[in-house]
């Protein structure tokens, strides 16, 4: 099978598509759509012989007026392909997961998968009106700048299924040095809207974070990697607050928020261990199981003066201590 007809049913669908939402389509219209929306190019002559072919084949009725060079519909026009009825919810809901991604859209993986769900949406039966409910409500998801190491993420997660170990150059924000690693992967991980690589280096038996942007010279390595890796990723971040796994043991971390600030963490909890304990004199207190690490410590301290550290003792006076040597800097 060709590359023009394995993707047929994508060109007829959207042929079907175009006469029914406008009064007349060219040719150069429907070719340009077919790019746009399924990233796939064709000739004139492809689309002429489709059009002939949904004539024949499906008994579509189309028609051709002369003084526009355009295709058309006539009025009332049945369905010409069984279809699947999503309702306006689930139309909407795909929608919002297709902009909520915009922010990774450079990411190939992600501008696959978002065209992905474009073409879900083409494929089902869907009225205009839906259309319009699902455009109705303009969404603008948080965006952020393109962060260096993002054009590994498909490399990553492609070199993943080679079984081969990853080559790769690294250099640490706080050194100067640039060493070589070949490396088992184990897990690509987002965090504070950057990426990290967990892998365990050749011939080490622990876990080392690589952050993407300090990743260069990105290779597969000609060595198989290992067997697999007994790993539960849930496990290893069950107690952390952030990317670094620090030593230590975990604690009851106990927060006092100003209420108007706590009620937030009921819809946007900063731990899976956060817990509810009380609300009393314009306070709500939280409690967390965790391990008290720098992440932490960056969190507590981006609430400002709405939060109080309760318990540990030890976690108190670190905070206290940062505050004292911030107040120094003005």
């Amino acid at each position: 099978m060709n590359f023009e007809s394995k993707n047929i049913y994508f060109r007829y669908r959207l042929i079907d598509s175009l006469l029914r939402d406008y009064k007349t389509v060219k040719t150069s219209v429907i070719i340009d759509k077919l790019y746009e929306r399924h990233d796939i190019s064709v000739r004139k002559t492809t689309i002429q012989r489709d059009i002939r072919n949904m004539i024949k084949d499906l008994h579509a009725p189309i028609e051709y007026n002369n003084s526009v060079k355009a295709y058309f519909y006539p009025d009332n026009v049945e369905e010409l392909f069984p279809a699947i009825d999503l309702q306006e919810e689930e139309i909407n809901a795909l929608k919002f997961y297709t902009n909520t991604l915009t922010h990774y859209k450079e990411i190939g993986i992600f501008k696959d998968f978002t065209s992905a769900i474009d073409k879900v949406v083409d494929a089902v039966k869907i009225q205009s009106s839906q259309y319009q409910t699902s455009e109705r409500m303009p969404i603008q998801p948080e965006n952020f700048p393109k962060f260096k190491g993002s054009e590994l993420i498909p490399e990553i997660i492609s070199g993943f299924d080679s079984n081969k170990k990853f080559n790769f150059e690294y250099q640490r924000h706080i050194s100067a040095k640039v060493k070589n690693h070949i490396v088992t992967p184990i897990l690509l991980k987002e965090f504070d809207h950057l990426w990290y690589l967990l892998a365990q280096i050749e011939e080490k038996e622990f876990i080392t974070i690589f952050a993407l942007d300090r990743i260069s010279n990105f290779t597969l390595s000609s060595k198989d990697k290992k067997d697999e890796i007994d790993f539960d990723s849930e496990a290893y971040y069950n107690h952390v607050f952030g990317i670094a796994v620090p030593e230590g043991n975990v604690e009851d971390v106990v927060l006092e928020f100003d209420s108007w600030r706590g009620k937030y963490l009921f819809a946007a909890p900063i731990h899976k261990s956060q817990e509810f304990i009380k609300e009393e004199n314009e306070k709500m207190t939280f409690k967390f199981k965790i391990i008290p690490f720098h992440e932490l410590h960056a969190k507590i301290l981006s609430y400002g003066k709405s939060v109080k550290v309760i318990e540990p003792e030890s976690l108190k006076l670190k905070i206290k201590e940062m505050l004292q040597e911030t107040l120094k800097n003005y």
